[in-house]
C-alpha cells in the first residue's frame, strides 16, 4: 500500500503525457480495465514477482561467489531471466488482445459500438493501450533489468581513465570522431530501453489484427496458437542467430569476421531486434569486436534505433487499420 502511495504522483504524471481515451479514469479505458483486470493483474503481479525475486537472487548469488573467483559476469547472470520476461511479455501481449471483439460480442456490446460515432476505434485502441497497464509490472522488471546492463555498459566505459571508448574506435572501419561515437552509443541505449516496450505495442496490435479478422471464438483460438507458434519461431531463430556471432556473455564468434558485411549485419540486426540480442552488445568489449570485424558496424546502434521506431510505427498503423477495418459497415 505504502509503495502505490509514493508510486501515484509519478503515475500522474506519466498519465498526463497520454491522449484522453488512453487515461485511466476515461469511461471507455475504465470498462476495458475492469473486464477480468483482477484475474490478469494477479496473475501478471506474481509472474513480475518471480522474474524479480529471479533476479535479485541471481544478483545476490552473483555477488556472494565474486571474492571466490568463480562468478559468472553479471550480464550472464541476468541475461536469460530477462529474455524469458520479455518473451513472456510479448506472448501475454498477443493473448491480451487477439479476443478483443470475441469479448465485444459475447458481451453483446458489439453491434452497438459500430452503430456509434467512434465507439469501436476507441474500444479498439483502448484495449491496446491496457496491455501496458496490465503488464506494468512486468515492464518495470525488465526496465531495471536493462538499467543494470546501462550502469554496467557505463563503468565500462569510465575504464582507462575515461578513454575506453576512444580506445575502441581507434582503427576501425569508418573513422569516426569520439563525439559521434558517444551519439551512437547513446543511440544504442535509447534502442536498448524502448525495445520491450515496442515489442509489446507490435504484438499487441497484431493480435488487434487476428481479433478483427476471426469471427468465431475457436477460429481465435487456433489464430492465437498460430501467433504464438510464430513468435516463437522467430524468437529462436534470432536466438540461433545470435549464436553464431556471440560467444558467451563477452566477445564474438571467430565466424563473424570470415561473414561478408552483408551477412554480419543482418545477423546482428536481426538478433538484436528479434531475440533480444542487444543484451550482448551492452558491453563495451563485445562491441568494440564487432566493430573491429565488421565494417561500419559503428552505425549499429543508430541502425537498431532505426528498427525500433519502424516498429512502433508498423504498431500504431496496425492499431489504426484494424479499428478501419473493424468500423466497416459490411463487418456485422
Amino acid at each position: 500500500m505504502l509503495l502505490k502511495l509514493s508510486l501515484a504522483p509519478i503515475a500522474r504524471l506519466g498519465y498526463r503525457q497520454l491522449p484522453d481515451w488512453a487515461q485511466p479514469d476515461h469511461p471507455v479505458m475504465r470498462n476495458v480495465m475492469g473486464h477480468r483486470t483482477w484475474r490478469w493483474r494477479r496473475f501478471l503481479l506474481q509472474l513480475a514477482g518471480v522474474v524479480g525475486i529471479s533476479v535479485v537472487a541471481l544478483t545476490a548469488s552473483y555477488f556472494a561467489n565474486q571474492d571466490n573467483g568463480d562468478a559468472p559476469p553479471l550480464r550472464e547472470v541476468l541475461y536469460w531471466p530477462l529474455v524469458l520476461a520479455q518473451i513472456a511479455a510479448m506472448l501475454f501481449a498477443v493473448a491480451m488482445t487477439a479476443n478483443t471483439v470475441a469479448i465485444e460480442r459475447q458481451k453483446g456490446t458489439w453491434d452497438s459500438l459500430k452503430m456509434s460515432l467512434s465507439g469501436v476505434s476507441m474500444t479498439l485502441r483502448a484495449r491496446w493501450a491496457a496491455v501496458f497497464f496490465r503488464l506494468g509490472w512486468l515492464l518495470l522488471v525488465i526496465s531495471l533489468g536493462r538499467a543494470v546492463y546501462i550502469g554496467l555498459l557505463l563503468d565500462d566505459l569510465v575504464e582507462f581513465q575515461g578513454r575506453a571508448l576512444d580506445l575502441r574506435i581507434s582503427g576501425i572501419t569508418p573513422d569516426v570522431s569520439l563525439d559521434l561515437a558517444v551519439i551512437l552509443m547513446a543511440a544504442l541505449m535509447t534502442a536498448f530501453i524502448l525495445e520491450p516496450f515496442v515489442a509489446v505495442a507490435l504484438a499487441g496490435a497484431i493480435g488487434l489484427g487476428v481479433s478483427v479478422l476471426t469471427r468465431t471464438r475457436s477460429i481465435v483460438i487456433l489464430g492465437l496458437l498460430l501467433l504464438i507458434g510464430v513468435r516463437l519461431a522467430i524468437t529462436v531463430a534470432a536466438i540461433v542467430a545470435g549464436g553464431t556471432v556471440f560467444e558467451g556473455d563477452l566477445g564474438v564468434t571467430t565466424e563473424l569476421a570470415e561473414l561478408s558485411d552483408t551477412q554480419a549485419w543482418y545477423r546482428l540486426v536481426f538478433a538484436s531486434s528479434e531475440g533480444d540480442m542487444m543484451l550482448k552488445l551492452l558491453n563495451l568489449d563485445t562491441l568494440g569486436q564487432v566493430w573491429a570485424d565488421v565494417h561500419y558496424a559503428i552505425y549499429i546502434g543508430a541502425a537498431l534505433l532505426g528498427v525500433v521506431l519502424v516498429q512502433a510505427l508498423i504498431a500504431n498503423v496496425l492499431v489504426l487499420l484494424a479499428a478501419w477495418w473493424a468500423a466497416r459497415p459490411s463487418d456485422v
